[in-house]
């Protein structure tokens, strides 16, 4: 921890199969309504049990590109909320991926 109290999350913090397995499997969900390249669909995933760990968020990706969707790591927000825990929002991008084998030249 450093002073301001921050911990960065690594895998070795989070049960990093189940971690991925959480985003993997929404993401693929709402990857099936993305179905010509030129569209994107914007999503939010919430979750209060997901902090926030890079290490995860970029297997997600090459996992999604694996699969013919293009997303970025996402965005994410804390929303504090009193005698409760807090939830975090995390916004992705998805775009279909042009599959080169499809051209006609």
């Amino acid at each position: 921890m450093n002073e301001t109290g921050y911990k960065k999350i690594t895998k070795d913090d989070v049960d990093f199969p189940a971690y991925c397995y959480f985003f993997i499997k929404r993401l693929i969900r709402y990857s099936k309504c993305v179905v010509r390249p030129d569209e994107k669909l914007e999503i939010e995933i919430t979750t209060p049990d997901h902090p926030y760990c890079y290490d995860a968020f970029e297997l997600i990706v090459r996992t999604m590109e694996r699969k013919g969707i293009s997303t970025r790591i996402p965005a994410f927000k804390r929303e504090k909320r009193e005698g409760r825990e807090d939830m975090l929002h995390y916004k992705f991008t998805l775009k279909k991926l042009v599959n080169c084998d499809d051209l006609p030249f």
